[in-house]
């Protein structure tokens, strides 16, 4: 009887007893195992339901107002080189106000369009918001100085001093005076003009005319005719238009005196010029 005892006891202190009791607790670990995956699964199900919840927040609070106050904006539309009427009425529609801050001389806007605005255009802004634009008063205008008796040199310092500029320049041979000097000019003395208009000048020069062969001028066009004989000293008197000729409009057609007839520095020069039809 002893000896069974402890035989038995034996057996389970031996390590093929503590085997069989390890086998008995294998299923032990594996629900452990589960547990661990469990909670994992509920911190991950946690941090999603606290993104979702702060993106909503967000969307609530910070988007949405945003959303919410960029409905009331405009942009402001390109009112430059329009009439008053114009730009105020595409100011107007757009939501916004317009007030004329201030008028300028401009030679190169129209009187009465506008010149420049503020805000600028395709700019974002408030509805209901003011926009300030400064219309042209046009060119200032200004009175022609006389500069009869003066040299073409004085002349030309006279105009630019007055904001002019000479135009194109005729010379009158004079023989028996050689001293240069101005006899007339367009627009005439105290006539109203813009600034940096032109202003032509008939300058008497001493000296005797040269002598030419008139050229043909036939079939060229009459500007350039007209600027090439002028830079040499010949007037060019009428021109004249006719319809019905084979040519193209403001060719010449016809001259006189005509070509390889003689003529004098500061002659004048009739020209006939193809009409439209």
């Amino acid at each position: 009887m002893v000896r069974a005892t402890a035989r038995a006891r034996n057996r389970r202190g031996s390590p093929r007893g503590r085997g069989r009791a390890g086998g008995i607790g294998g299923p032990g670990a594996e629900g452990r195992n589960m547990k661990v995956k469990l909670k994992s699964i509920g911190v991950t199900l946690l941090m999603v339901a606290g993104v979702f919840v702060l993106g909503a927040a967000l969307m609530n609070f910070v988007v949405m107002p945003l959303l919410i106050h960029q409905r009331g904006t405009v942009i402001v539309p390109d009112v430059r080189q329009m009439s008053e009427e114009q730009a105020e009425k595409f100011i107007t529609r757009s939501s916004l106000k317009m007030v004329v801050e201030r008028r300028d001389h401009r030679s190169d806007v129209p009187e009465g369009y506008v010149i420049s605005q503020r805000p600028r255009a395709n700019e974002s802004v408030k509805e209901g918001r003011t926009v300030g634009v400064v219309l042209s008063l046009g060119a200032r205008t200004l009175k022609v100085p006389d500069l009869k008796g003066q040299s073409l040199r004085q002349s030309e310092l006279t105009l630019n001093s007055q904001k002019l500029r000479p135009g194109r320049v005729a010379r009158v041979l004079n023989e028996t005076d050689v001293r240069e000097r101005v006899l007339a000019i367009s627009p005439g003395p105290g006539a109203e003009t813009a600034e940096g208009a032109a202003v032509d000048i008939l300058v008497e020069v001493g000296g005797r005319p040269r002598r030419y062969l008139m050229p043909d001028v036939t079939g060229r066009d009459l500007g350039l005719v007209r600027a090439a004989l002028e830079k040499k000293g010949f007037r060019i008197g009428a021109v004249r238009y006719e319809s019905g000729r084979d040519a193209y409009p403001n060719t010449v057609v016809d001259q006189n005196p005509k070509a390889g007839a003689m003529i004098r520095e500061g002659d004048s020069i009739e020209l006939v010029a193809a009409g439209s039809e």
